[in-house]
């Protein structure tokens, strides 16, 4: 099996339902219109002239409603001529326009509006005058709030875009890592089949067996990415005894893993890997026998997993590091950001021993 293992992530986050992002819309513009209202009243109250609410209420109200409205549209406009880095003029020609005429129906309608129920009516003699003035300040208002709602969508947008993006990735990342299961691994598990097949017939159905188990246990993984430490020993565990089986006396694999520990959550397929390339890279190339050592321990609300060989050891370089420990390092981050580490250091058995460090969690038995 190759042991390198392929970046993942926690599943993306479902979209919100429509009824929430009719809620979101309402609940948005009902405090603005609010917080206008209120604003207008203080103003008033404070000139020692405070209007009656609801006339205020039925004034403004109203106006802001027409955003609610507007938003609708905005979105739907949005949605058929995005602000894409690929077609900029364009997508940003649209807008202008209908920032434009979104501003400009604001205005209209706010004037009529505010002529039919405004308590304090027009005191300007000059009507042009009064309008301009109204013109003027409404529509960079309207202009503004336009792109205010196109900013909004785009960032919901490619927030949802990315979540997507990195779930479509987890799919097919984590049935590539499943799919790793069948080359190289399993061409090598037939050849030590077919070398023990005449001579001893009863390993080799055991050998098998193994396989088989290995093999169901990959393809029954948790679509969540993440299982507990006990399914992951069950793997790790039909892997070393058929790797066993190839190299005969030449491997030794001891766990070190306290039992009030085996419910502990960590990522699928982090823990196999990790043995593989210790196999693969630090017992494989060698005539004499080799020394793998798994520990798993719970510090400070972290999960501490330690794979160390006493391969060849020396200093690895980080510019030629293992594609496995590179990738399985970049998933780690992808899960759990900060929260979580991958080193890789001289082991004290005289190879390298690779530490994985991710948050502890716990799952009961179902």
């Amino acid at each position: 099996m190759d042991s390198s293992s392929t970046p993942s992530s926690l599943p993306a986050a479902p979209e919100a339902s429509p009824r929430l992002r009719w809620a979101i819309l309402l609940g948005v513009w009902f405090v603005v219109a609010t917080f206008s209202t209120a604003q207008i009243w203080v103003a008033r109250a404070m000139l020692g002239e405070p209007p009656p609410l609801w006339p205020l209420v039925r004034l403004e109200y109203p106006v802001w409603a027409y955003w609610l409205a507007a938003s609708i549209a905005i979105v739907m406009l949005a949605r058929r001529a995005p602000l894409e880095r690929r077609y900029p003029k364009t997508g940003l020609t649209v807008h202008l326009v209908a920032a434009a005429v979104i501003a400009t129906l604001f205005v209209a309608f706010k004037l009529l509006w505010y002529q039919a129920f405004n308590p304090y009516p027009m005191t300007d003699p000059s009507v042009e005058r009064w309008f301009w003035r109204g013109f003027r300040e409404w529509f960079i208002l309207g202009f503004v709030l336009y792109w205010a709602v196109v900013g909004v969508y785009h960032a919901f947008a490619n927030y949802e875009a990315f979540r997507r993006r990195e779930a479509d990735l987890n799919a097919v990342t984590l049935q590539a890592l499943r799919s790793q299961l069948h080359p190289h691994f399993l061409f090598n598990t037939l050849n030590t089949v077919s070398a023990v097949l005449e001579r001893d017939p009863r390993q080799a159905r055991r050998l098998l067996g193994n396989l088989g188990e290995l093999l169901r246990s990959s393809l029954r993984a948790p679509p969540s990415e993440e299982a507990r430490l006990d399914r992951e020993l069950s793997l790790l565990e039909a892997y070393v005894e058929i790797e066993r089986t190839r190299f005969g006396p030449r491997l030794r694999v001891d766990l070190d893993i306290p039992v009030d520990l085996k419910d502990a959550i960590l990522p699928t397929f982090v823990l196999q890997p990790l043995v593989e390339n210790a196999v693969q890279h630090g017992i494989a190339p060698r005539a004499e026998s080799g020394h793998v050592v798994v520990r798993v321990r719970r510090h400070d609300g972290e999960l501490h997993v330690s794979v160390d060989d006493d391969g060849a050891g020396g200093r690895l370089d980080p510019a030629t590091e293992r594609v496995g420990i590179g990738n399985t390092r970049r998933r780690l981050h992808t899960m759990y950001g900060s929260r979580a580490a991958l080193q890789v250091i001289p082991s004290l058995l005289g190879g390298f021993a690779i530490e994985v460090v991710v948050p502890f969690r716990r799952e009961a038995l179902a």
